[in-house]
């Protein structure tokens, strides 16, 4: 059951806010659901999820963090949130790290989550962390840049009628997926290759009005997860994001010809070159190494269900909670040590 559907009430979140100022040394509550993470280098790692506090009451949120790569965890402090939508986590190094979810501010940790402080305005609806900034969508047309360690915005002007649905970054470069009825060729995608001081605007990859994901695997290779009704397509382009191939969607048959990928599939870069990809749906995951050329399924993951988070710290690690055949309403742990061809389930304890 997803975070967002538990919590039936803000007074929840509020309550557990009140570990803003410190964390505990308390480990991992009984019956605690992973929700979400963050992960940094080999070792550490952060997990959002929610227990059952009180009887016949909504769940109570839980930060706990990892310096072992999981083997052991402990109690960190929640960042004062106060809506019901799953939060998103970014670390950019074992102290520093990013939390907001939609509608909040953007907040900050200089000590490994002990400790969080507000670093924007109200209203963020998404951000990412890349290069020495923050950026953030504060709307669906507003989008700012802020450096990392100062709380000054740099308000980005954009084009009028744009409705942004994807912001990605990585180094210096930044790009925007925007909808727009303004514009002949419908969606468009924007790119910054100055951290967003100025952008130039190509056609984007996805169908118009369905949005779509734009994954960096750096070197110029960027990945696009597109949505076409229930389903989804697979792209990648190699110049950056100015252009686009046609899908190599799992249903095309003139695609790659594996199963069939939905609205829910991710892909997850480890590399310029390899890359993970869950479909979307119960079943294995599937790994490329030749910039999607040709795929194969990863053994060891057929029993795996829902996809709760998923991302790579390094080349080589990279976690994910996942739900099982066994165990379909209760996520667990998962992490690769050599770039994805193999995964293993961690005990969250």
């Amino acid at each position: 059951m997803r975070l967002a559907l538990v919590l039936a009430l803000a007074a929840a979140l509020a309550v557990a806010a009140t570990a803003y100022g410190h964390g505990t040394a308390s480990g991992v509550p009984h019956g605690f659901h992973p929700e979400t993470a963050a992960a940094i280098g080999k070792r550490d790692l952060w997990i959002l999820g929610w227990y059952r506090c009180k009887p016949h009451q909504p769940g109570c949120v839980v930060l706990i963090r990892s310096t072992d790569a999981g083997r052991h965890f402990t109690r960190a402090a929640m960042p004062p949130l106060s809506t019901l939508n799953t939060p998103t986590l970014e670390f950019t190094s074992p102290r520093v790290g990013y939390a907001a979810e939609a509608g909040s501010r953007l907040y900050v940790t200089h000590d490994g989550g002990n400790r969080w402080r507000p670093r924007s305005p109200a209203g963020v609806s998404y951000f990412t962390v890349a290069g020495g900034d923050v950026y953030a969508l504060f709307s669906r047309s507003r989008f700012g840049r802020s450096a990392l360690g100062r709380s000054a915005w740099h308000a980005v002007k954009l084009p009028a009628g744009l409705r942004l649905v994807s912001l990605a970054a990585r180094g210096n470069r930044v790009w925007l997926l925007g909808s727009t009825r303004q514009i002949r060729a419908g969606d468009v995608t924007l790119r910054s290759a100055d951290r967003g001081a100025t952008f130039r605007r190509s056609h984007a990859p996805c169908i118009p009005d369905l949005g779509g994901r734009l994954v960096p695997a750096g070197d110029r290779v960027v990945w696009a997860v597109c949505p076409s009704g229930m389903m989804a397509g697979l792209t990648l382009s190699t110049n950056g994001g100015r252009t686009f191939p046609r899908y190599r969607s799992f249903h095309d048959p003139g695609g790659t010809s594996l199963p069939t990928m939905t609205n829910g599939a991710g892909i997850f870069p480890s590399s310029t070159r390899a890359a993970v990809v869950y479909l979307g749906a119960s079943g294995p995951l599937y790994r490329t190494t030749d910039m999607g050329r040709h795929w194969i399924s990863v053994s060891g993951t057929g029993r795996l269900e829902q996809l709760m988070w998923a991302g790579f710290a390094t080349s080589r690690v990279g976690v994910g909670l996942f739900t099982t055949r066994s165990h379909p309403n209760q996520a667990s742990l998962w992490r690769t040590t050599d770039g994805g061809a193999t995964w293993h389930s961690v005990p969250i304890r």
